[in-house]
C-alpha cells in the first residue's frame, strides 16, 4: 500500500467512540480531519442500539444534513449477522437507509459462538450471504465479510471461501487487523488474498497475550489501542495490502471511555496522522 496516506481520505468507524448520536459522530469526525465515517444501523450483539437511524426520518434527514455541512460521507453501515435468525426484509430496510445515507459499503458478520448458540450450515450461510450481496447491488453497495475468531466466520480463510462460492462480484474481506492478528494470522496471508477480492481494512492495535476466546469480544468492541501503540505489525500488513484500500480506523480505547466525544475522536485522528507520517518517513529513509 502506497505510504502516503491523508487522513481526509481514511474512514472513523462508529466503534471508535460507540454509543454516539450520528450526528455527533459525523460533527466531532469532520472537525477531527476524517473525511468519512461509518454508521451503525443494526446491533450486532443482544445489547439493542441506542441511537436508532432506520425508519426515522427525523435522524435521518439530521445525519443528511450534518454529512452536507461538513463536507462529509458515509463509507459502511453494519451490522449484517448471517445466523439462523437473518431476516432479509430487515436487511432490505437497512440497505435502502445506507444508500440512502449515501454509504458504499456494508459489513456481514458470522454468528457469535456460544455454549447454546444455533448457526447456519455452510450451503444455508452461501443462500443467505448471496441473497445479502444481490440485495445490496440493487443499491449499488459492495458487501464485506468480516472474520473473527469469536463467531462461525472464523478466519480470512472462511471468509474467502464464503466470497468465492457465493461468486458475488459485489463481494470482499474486510480485513480487521485485531482479528487477523489475534487468529495468527500474517502479511503473507493478505497478499496472498486477490487483489479485487479486498473490501476494506480496519486499523487499530493491541498489546499482550491473546485472551480467551470468551474475552475476545470484550478486546476487539472496547480495549484496542492507537495506531503504533502495541504489538500489530501494521506496516506489514499495511504493504501487503493493494494500494486502493480504503483504511477505517476502528480504536475503541478502554482508558478513554469517559472522555468526550470530540476528545476521544481527536485522539483518534491525533495518533492515526502521526502513525502514517512516521510510517511515510521510515520509508522515505529506505
Amino acid at each position: 500500500m502506497q505510504k502516503q496516506i491523508d487522513l481526509r481520505h481514511v474512514s472513523v468507524a462508529n466503534l471508535t467512540i460507540g454509543r454516539a448520536d450520528p450526528v455527533r459522530f459525523v460533527e466531532a469526525a469532520a472537525s477531527a480531519g476524517f473525511g468519512t465515517v461509518g454508521l451503525l444501523l443494526m446491533t450486532a450483539t443482544p445489547q439493542p442500539l441506542e441511537f436508532e437511524i432506520i425508519g426515522k426520518p427525523d435522524v435521518i434527514r439530521n445525519v443528511k444534513s450534518a454529512l452536507k455541512s461538513n463536507a462529509m460521507r458515509v463509507f459502511d453501515v453494519e451490522a449484517f449477522v448471517l445466523s439462523p435468525a437473518a431476516d432479509l426484509t430487515k436487511f432490505k430496510r437497512a440497505l435502502e437507509t445506507g444508500a440512502e445515507l449515501g454509504a458504499t459499503h456494508i459489513s456481514a458478520i458470522g454468528t457469535q459462538l456460544s455454549k447454546d448458540g444455533f448457526y447456519l450450515g455452510k450451503s444455508e450461510r452461501e443462500d443467505v450471504f448471496g441473497r445479502l450481496c444481490d440485495q445490496a447491488a440493487d443499491y449499488g453497495l459492495h458487501v464485506g465479510v468480516e472474520y473473527m475468531l469469536y463467531r462461525d466466520i472464523a478466519t480470512w480463510r472462511d471468509a474467502l471461501e464464503l466470497v468465492e462460492s457465493a461468486g458475488r462480484p459485489n463481494a470482499g474481506l474486510i480485513v480487521d487487523v485485531l482479528h487477523h492478528y489475534r487468529a495468527g494470522s500474517a502479511a503473507e496471508d493478505l497478499a496472498s488474498v486477490p487483489a479485487g477480492r479486498i473490501a476494506y481494512a480496519q486499523l487499530s492495535d493491541v498489546s499482550g497475550a491473546s485472551p480467551t476466546m470468551d474475552e475476545l469480544p470484550a478486546e476487539a468492541r472496547g480495549d484496542r489501542l492507537a495506531l503504533g501503540d502495541g504489538e500489530i505489525p501494521l506496516s506489514a500488513y499495511l504493504d501487503a495490502l493493494p494500494n486502493d484500500t480504503q483504511l477505517v480506523i476502528e480504536t475503541p480505547i478502554a482508558d478513554q471511555l469517559a472522555w468526550p466525544i470530540s476528545d476521544r475522536m481527536q485522539s483518534a485522528a491525533d495518533r492515526s496522522r502521526a502513525f502514517f507520517e512516521k510510517r511515510a518517513a521510515a520509508s522515505a529513509q529506505k
